[in-house]
């Protein structure tokens, strides 16, 4: 039944999940002329005559802008946990509640007694859904709310989920709707990768050697390099019984095994101890930024290869002109090269003849179905590899015009640079070493 109540004793719910409702004044100009054409739901509060509205926030905000002394409201009986429930689905339904807000209103409702299973039921929403809103609840609330200003999407946040340590989410939650985004998370789940490993490593010399900070005086047996995508095979040397050991952890995954050193070495002259040592470290420094180089390196050319993985046939096919241009290029310069990442993309077994070259029978029926797409992957995959790179043997700057090349092509479709990418193309990233002619001599 529907009631007209005087607009003054209705109040607005206090935990409605919608927080900001938005510009009321076309709204309260059609209630001026039309009035309202929808009824507010609401329900009696303990004072008399009173009531809290339920379904109709913006409604009543704009009747009173409109000047209503009355309003149009179905009473209802609802307990706390069925009001939360009810402006919640209302809400979702009509899109309007921010990611932010959806995550409040349930966590809200599993404050009152609510399952995951009850919200599920409630709202609609699966029960992995559920979880994950409610998960976003664990971000930095401001970061989280910038991001949702700069377009982030349900997507970024799932993405995010990759990253075990809140610390560090929030860290690349910074970055969501920024060409930097995507750079920063592979950087982050590469990272939790790799102190895994490591502290498994540590954990695993630990068992017959002694963490040392300072390597001076011992004899290096054997260096460990681990990363995201590589776990070394820790091995006891069979002389433990009778050889004090000693490892040395260093940055970007490094870990040198060490043992005491003999007599002949420590006989010898403090000069030459003290050359030994510098060139050692020398050489150490320079492996380590190689390989920091080589992960950056790993990393563009992983970012480049799924953003042509993502790309649909709707966006190849515009591109036509494009792709057919820069696979005229491809043909040119090479053939392609690696069949395994052709096939990978297009998720097919590419086969292979009798002396390794590739069967275009063997993808026919893709490229027949996705004319456009193959073509972009076709040439893509001619012109990209994971080998390219912006510095030599002395981790000094040297451009690569293939890489470039590959750059520019992936630019025209909308690839954007993170900032590391930019600085390994420009040659100032700060772990290029300047380059100096006496350097290598």
């Amino acid at each position: 039944m529907i009631e007209s109540i005087d607009i003054n004793k209705i109040y607005p719910h206090p935990n409605n999940p919608r927080k900001d409702l938005g510009d009321l004044y076309e709204l309260a100009e059609s209630i001026k002329g039309k009035g309202i054409l929808q009824n507010l739901t609401v329900v009696p509060r303990p004072e008399a005559g009173t009531y809290t509205a339920i379904i109709g926030h913006r409604r009543l905000a704009a009747a009173k802008l409109a000047g209503l002394t009355e309003v149009p409201c179905v009473i209802a009986d609802m307990d706390e946990k069925d009001q939360v429930a009810t402006m919640l689905l209302e809400n979702m339904q009509r899109n309007d509640l921010t990611i932010w807000e959806q995550a409040q209103g349930m966590q809200l409702m599993l404050d009152l007694g609510e399952t995951v299973n009850d919200i599920s039921q409630k709202t609609g929403f699966s029960y992995s859904t559920v979880r994950r809103r409610v998960k976003l609840l664990e971000l930095d609330s401001d970061k989280l709310k910038a991001s949702v200003e700069r377009g982030a999407t349900l997507m970024d946040y799932a993405e995010l989920d990759k990253i075990q340590d809140v610390d560090l989410k929030n860290k690349v939650l910074d970055k969501i709707g920024t060409p930097n985004f995507k750079w920063e998370l592979q950087q982050a789940v590469d990272g939790e990768k790799r102190e895994a490993n490591i502290a498994l490593t540590i954990s695993q010399l630990e068992k017959f050697a002694t963490q040392v900070n300072n390597s001076a005086g011992l004899q290096q047996v054997k260096t460990y390099y681990t990363s995201a995508g590589n776990n070394p095979e820790v091995t006891a040397p069979d002389d433990t019984d009778t050889v004090e050991y000693f490892f040395e952890a260093s940055k970007h995954g490094y870990i040198t095994l060490y043992k005491k050193g003999s007599q002949t070495a420590a006989s010898a002259s403090s000069t030459e101890a003290e050359d030994e040592k510098y060139e050692n470290e020398k050489y150490k420094e320079r492996q380590q930024r190689s390989t920091a180089l080589g992960e950056i390196t790993k990393r563009a050319y992983q970012l480049r290869r799924t953003f042509v993985k993502e790309i649909s046939s709707t966006k190849a096919k515009k591109n036509t002109a494009i792709i057919i241009e820069y696979l005229f290029r491809a043909i040119m310069r090479d053939c392609i090269e690696y069949t395994e990442d052709f096939g990978d993309i297009l998720n097919i077994k590419v086969e292979t003849g009798e002396y390794g070259e590739w069967s275009f029978e063997s993808i026919a029926e893709q490229v027949k179905t996705q004319p456009e797409r193959s073509l972009l992957i076709a040439v893509y995959t001619a012109f990209d590899s994971p080998h390219y790179k912006y510095y030599n043997y002395f981790n000094q700057y040297e451009e690569d015009e293939e890489l470039n090349t590959v750059y520019d092509f992936l630019e025209k479709f909308g690839y954007e640079l993170s900032d590391e990418e930019r600085a390994m193309r420009d040659g100032t990233h700060e772990l290029l070493e300047k380059n100096d002619n006496t350097e290598g001599e």
